[in-house]
C-alpha cells in the first residue's frame, strides 16, 4: 500500500463525514457536498500530485468546494438556458429556499474565499498554517480573512449589539450595552 492509499484510508475513517459537512457549509449547497467531495477523492487517486500535501483533509476540502461551486454554476446557467427558452427546471431546487438556519444565510453573504477559510478553521477546526498551504496562500492572507470573516458575520448575525474590540480587532465576550 503506498503512502497516497493509506493517508486516503486515514482520510476516509477519520474526516470524511466532517469534510463533507464543511464542503457543504462553504459552498452552500449540502445535497452536492457528497458527490464534489467524492469527485476530489477520484482526483487525489487519479492525477498524482507534485508533492503530498501536508493535510490531505483540507486538500480535499479545497478542491471538492471548487468543483462544488463549479458544478453550481452549471446547474445556474442550465436553468437560466431552461427559463430563456420557456421550460421550467424543477430539477435542481434552489438550496437558499431549503434551509432557515441563520448560520448558513450569514455564511452566504460572506465573499467565497471568506467563507471557505472560515468554515475550513472554524468548522473543520483546521489550522491557519494548514489552510494557508493548502490553498497556497500565506498565513497573514488566511488571518486577514478570517478577521474579515469574524466581522462580518458579527455584523449580520448581531446587528443590533454594539462591538467592542479586543486586542485584534474582534469582540472577546464583551457585549456593552
Amino acid at each position: 500500500m503506498t503512502t497516497s492509499q493509506v493517508s486516503l484510508d486515514q482520510f476516509v475513517r477519520a474526516d470524511y463525514p466532517r469534510v463533507v459537512a464543511a464542503v457543504g457549509l462553504i459552498t452552500g449547497d449540502r445535497s452536492h457536498a457528497a458527490d464534489a467531495v467524492q469527485d476530489a477523492i477520484v482526483r487525489f487517486l487519479t492525477r498524482p500530485l507534485q508533492t503530498e500535501p501536508r493535510n490531505l483533509a483540507a486538500w480535499i476540502t479545497v478542491v471538492a468546494s471548487n468543483r462544488a461551486r463549479d458544478l453550481r454554476r452549471s446547474r445556474m446557467a442550465e436553468s437560466r438556458a431552461y427559463r430563456r427558452v420557456g421550460v421550467e427546471d424543477c430539477t435542481h431546487p434552489d438550496p437558499a429556499a431549503i434551509r432557515s438556519v441563520d448560520i448558513m444565510a450569514a455564511l452566504r453573504q460572506l465573499p467565497p474565499r471568506q467563507r471557505q477559510i472560515c468554515v475550513l478553521h472554524y468548522f473543520a477546526d483546521d489550522s491557519v498554517e494548514s489552510i494557508a498551504s493548502s490553498m497556497g496562500l500565506s498565513e497573514g492572507t488566511v488571518k486577514t480573512h478570517l478577521h474579515r470573516a469574524r466581522r462580518a458575520l458579527a455584523e449580520i448575525l448581531a446587528p443590533e449589539i454594539p462591538q467592542r474590540a479586543g486586542t485584534n480587532g474582534w469582540a472577546r465576550g464583551t457585549v456593552q450595552v
